[in-house]
């Protein structure tokens, strides 16, 4: 017996999802492709430019993508309503969220500088070097350390930084959509001999290896990246942020210090490391557990409260559902 030939209408529907398939893929490859040019451009530009140049096209690529990018503006405005104090007003808000934009540019811009950071006069971009003392005391324990910031400044920094005292450095970095960038990015992360490890099972694997053998292991603690982390109370209002370096912590006995590396000047920053004492404890403990969360997150508002327009993370922490709802001091 053949088979029924399926309908006419049933074929064209048939042909029409798989053109919009076929068109799907290609938009994404293409505004892939347009995004790792745009990325090559702008650090072959910052690589060869004077500071302040570099700095004059950042804020002019900022304004741009304050004024063209609905999404960015209510992202950002709504990062600064919650971070900055109750009431605050709309243009400061609107002034803060523009200057992130700002800042996001500077940090692309970086990129291409990364080679005068890494080289013999990196001192010179560093206005001041704060509680430098406290990692090398942590270090020479031999149990590991795990470096704490948030997307705030340049937290690239920490790889040069470390990188200049010929510590065992390690960072844990979130694995971008676009894997031309992705490979792009690793390329240059990888010029100072800063080990990055991937936020997939074996990357985190191999970095909890790299921390129990006494490395230092960097991370970003202000973003869910993975998509399964509980709420806490966070700026007054409840927000998934990762209990992983809590858990980290209290499972190794590595020391925990935060760092911040905040823009002080045209392509200039300063260096903050400060130890954060955790309640010790089984990681089973939901008390020290409960404790230690408070702590990282407290050490984590006290940065972004300090440096608010530096802090850049471009897709919402907050829903929309909980921003503005509880207050906060």
């Amino acid at each position: 017996r053949s088979t029924p030939k399926p309908s006419s209408a049933a074929s064209d529907v048939y042909k029409r999802q798989v053109y919009e398939l076929a068109m799907l893929k290609l938009r994404t490859w293409m505004s892939d492709v347009t995004q790792y040019l745009v990325l090559r451009v702008s650090v072959a530009f910052s690589s060869v430019m004077p500071d302040g140049v570099i700095d004059i096209a950042a804020c002019i690529t900022g304004f741009i993508a304050w004024n063209v990018s609905s999404e960015l503006r209510r992202v950002t405005t709504g990062h600064m309503r919650q971070v900055l104090p109750v009431n605050s007003p709309e243009k400061l808000i609107d002034d803060k969220a523009r200057e992130i934009l700002i800042n996001v540019s500077r940090y692309y811009f970086d990129l291409g500088r990364y080679s005068r950071l890494i080289g013999p006069n990196f001192a010179e971009y560093i206005d001041e070097f704060n509680g430098l003392e406290v990692l090398f005391e942590s270090f020479d324990r031999g149990k590991g350390v795990i470096i704490v910031s948030a997307h705030l400044g340049n937290p690239e920094i920490v790889g040069q930084a470390i990188g200049q005292f010929g510590l065992c450095a390690g960072v844990i970095s979130e694995e971008l959509r676009n894997p031309l960038i992705e490979r792009y990015m690793q390329k240059i992360r990888s010029t100072t001999g800063v080990r990055f490890f991937p936020t997939n099972f074996n990357g985190l694997l191999r970095a909890r290896r790299h921390l129990r053998a006494g490395g230092l292991l960097a991370l970003l603690g202000d973003r869910d990246i993975q998509g399964n982390s509980s709420n806490s109370l966070f700026f007054g209002a409840q927000a998934p942020i990762p209990d992983g370096i809590v858990s980290l912590a209290m499972s190794t006995g590595a020391d925990v210090v935060s760092f911040w590396a905040p823009r002080t000047g045209v392509g200039k920053y300063s260096l903050y490391f400060k130890k954060i004492s955790f309640m010790e404890g089984d990681q089973r403990d939901d008390i020290a557990r409960g404790h230690n969360m408070e702590v990282l997150i407290g050490e984590i508002e006290y940065g972004i409260t300090q440096w608010p327009e530096q802090w850049f993370p471009l897709s919402p922490i907050w829903s929309t559902s909980s921003e503005n709802i509880q207050t906060h001091d």
